[in-house]
């Protein structure tokens, strides 16, 4: 099976494990069936508001592992070329990203045998991108540090910035090891929820 259909695979189970946390917390989402809005940043959509399109995000590379950061893409490679990652493509009709943390499983290899638990964090898209732009980093910032990053040869994968600090707000993390090659904005899941543009919604607290 390639990468592809396995992590797809991964997803689809996540996913329906995902529904019945939903329905749990008694929120009805429509799971998005639709290709083009899928490539637009809506897995979810909450039919009882208007506007509300959700990405999931979950760290699935990861599993029986809970991390304190969550990467925000700023660009990836494809084929070669560079690409505007999902956080600052205005293209995306995101309103909320749902954070999937803190996957435990049965089997790691094999998810069909059933998920244990999760952490799903809720950051508001628009919040977030005014509290970066609070900070220092607009949209142009952060795309000049991704080009000075792609262009500097000793590439790190942790790389501070003096917009934030690196041990409580989060840095730049880039991942050479990976097909498309992507640089992302590491943020700390604390910071995010106790500057109010996160919440942790499972489990509740």
């Amino acid at each position: 099976m390639s990468h592809f259909r396995r992590d797809l695979n991964k997803e689809q189970l996540l996913g329906e494990y995902l529904d019945t946390v939903y329905n749990s917390l008694n929120l009805h989402f429509v799971r998005n069936e639709d290709i083009n809005l899928q490539h637009r940043g809506v897995d979810l959509i909450f039919p009882e508001k208007e506007g509300i399109y959700i990405d999931e995000k979950a760290q699935l590379d990861y599993l029986n592992k809970s991390l304190p950061t969550f990467t925000f893409e700023l660009s990836y490679l494809k084929n070669g070329e560079q690409k505007l990652g999902w956080l600052l493509d205005d293209s995306k009709l995101t309103t909320y990203y749902f954070l999937i943390t803190g996957i435990y499983v049965e089997n790691e290899t094999d998810l069909t045998k059933g998920f244990k638990s999760c952490t799903i964090t809720s950051v508001n898209r628009k919040k977030l991108l005014i509290y970066l732009e609070s900070k220092g980093l607009s949209k142009n910032r952060l795309l000049q540090y991704d080009a000075d990053l792609r262009d500097f040869e000793n590439k790190k994968l942790k790389n501070e910035i003096e917009e934030l600090h690196a041990k409580t707000e989060g840095l730049l993390y880039f991942s050479p090891h990976l097909t498309e090659q992507p640089i992302n904005l590491q943020l700390r899941l604390k910071h995010l929820i106790e500057v109010g543009v996160a919440k942790q919604i499972f489990p509740l607290k």
